[in-house]
């Protein structure tokens, strides 16, 4: 009973039934008011002209209906066993002699006036003349049998109805209930670590709604679940190459092979150093992308932090014979946001344009207003293929691996600077040109 299937089949059926009752009673109500009406009129239309006569004639020889009585008229006098009675009203309905159960100056409604036949002197109404049909009981053999066979008639629709009702109420349910069944199997199936199933979009708007909503989610877990898998063997792959140089040297030097001077000992250092940045690095990932990190928000110009971030690279990209120079749009609005964050932000971009700049180039940065935000852009002249452009924000990805990994690259660092930016509510994306690649990110004017 618990089933929803079983609960919309006896919902169907208890709805059947109160239309159909209703139905039932409505019908029959109306049938056995209709059939009396009929016999009534029937009965009515039987009076002769010869009573009306009488009446109209009584009336225009005394002036008033005083004294008239209905005893020895024909379909008059005291009613037997399916016999009819008559009643004379005056002009408002009110009764003036009768030889049925109407008490003289009773009044009788608009039912029974609709069924009496008017009487007139000289064109003026005088009154009514009602005969009455005594009630169902003393109906003709042949009217009960109408009426008891038009009641069984209605009886038998009503349970055919019924069957019916249940027959389509089962099918309902089971068409119904069938994609929750087909959702509720899929569901189990990534509580057992299916994730990525997908379910067919069958059945009512808010069916289809539900399982493409968990189509969705199924989706977005197994893009996480493959993301995990991802980061876990590249976090492998980071640490093991520091972690085989670190080893490699100090088994070296344990066996002899290398002595333990300064010479080797800084390597082993270095490659402490680098392991120490790889886990901050981590860290901070995984702390911006669960929004844990908590910032600091303050106004701050947007051409204050060019020229600061600008001021720190300077001369690292001297060394590097690389031109450094920024380009700031006049008068721009204040930002609120957190300012180490987005120094740290800046320190990542611009340490990616020098690793990827050759010497005699050129990286310039420059911030601009549209419509809300600030738009901060960092470009460095070079080309990189639309695959590296498409990949460039993805954690661990290096265009040059070597290289990148000889020159102290994590492969974090930009992925760090979206999540950052995303914690301010903005964005970061990659674009490219046919001489530069620029890096940008938006933050909210406010």
């Amino acid at each position: 009973m618990n089933r929803l299937s079983v609960r919309l089949s006896v919902a169907f059926l208890l709805v059947a039934w109160l239309a159909v009752g209703a139905m039932v009673l409505v019908v029959q109500r109306t049938v056995e008011t209709g059939f009396q009406r009929y016999v009534n009129q029937r009965e009515s239309s039987l009076m002769s002209q010869d009573q009306i006569d009488n009446l109209e004639a009584y009336y225009a020889e005394n002036g008033s209906w005083d004294g008239v009585t209905l005893t020895g008229m024909r379909g008059g006098g005291q009613r037997g066993r399916g016999g009819a009675s008559l009643t004379l009203l005056d002009t408002a309905g009110q009764v003036i002699a009768s030889t049925g159960d109407h008490h003289v100056g009773a009044h009788l409604g608009d039912d029974a006036l609709s069924l009496a036949v008017p009487l007139t002197v000289g064109g003026q109404p005088i009154g009514w003349l009602y005969r009455q049909t005594p009630n169902m009981e003393h109906m003709g053999v042949t009217e009960t049998l109408f009426l008891d066979t038009a009641n069984q008639a209605l009886m038998v629709t009503a349970l055919a109805v019924s069957a019916v009702a249940l027959a389509l109420g089962v099918v309902l349910a089971w068409l119904l209930a069938r994609p929750l069944h087909s959702l509720t199997q899929a569901v189990r199936g990534i509580a057992r670590g299916q994730v990525g199933r997908q379910v067919a979009l069958a059945g009512t708007v808010e069916t289809t709604t539900l399982a493409q909503a968990f189509n969705d989610l199924s989706s977005q877990l197994a893009d996480a679940d493959s993301s995990r898998q991802r980061m876990a063997a590249d976090i492998a792959h980071e640490l093991r190459t520091p972690v085989s140089v670190l080893r490699g040297q100090l088994e070296a030097m344990r066996d002899g092979v290398f002595p333990a001077d300064q010479v080797h000992l800084a390597v082993a250092h270095d490659q402490t150093l680098h392991l120490g940045r790889l886990v901050d690095d981590l860290r901070l990932l995984t702390l911006a992308e669960a929004g844990q990190i908590a910032l600091t928000r303050q106004p701050a110009l947007p051409a204050a932090l060019i020229e600061e971030a600008v001021s720190r690279f300077t001369l690292l990209a001297q060394d590097a014979e690389i031109s450094l120079r920024c380009e700031v749009q006049p008068d721009l609005p204040s930002v609120r946001l957190d300012t180490a964050r987005i120094r740290q932000v800046f320190d990542n971009l611009l340490s990616n344009a020098l690793r990827h700049t050759a010497a005699g180039g050129e990286i310039f940065v420059k911030a601009e207003h549209r419509a809300n935000e600030i738009i901060f852009s960092v470009a460095n002249s070079g080309q990189v293929t639309p695959f590296a452009a498409e990949h460039m924000l993805d954690r661990f990805w290096r265009a040059d691996e070597a290289r990148q990994r000889d020159s102290g690259g994590s492969g974090l660092g930009l992925p760090i600077a979206r999540q950052l930016v995303a914690l301010h509510g903005g964005r970061l994306w990659v674009a490219t040109t046919p001489t530069h690649v620029v890096l940008s990110f938006s933050l909210p004017v406010g």
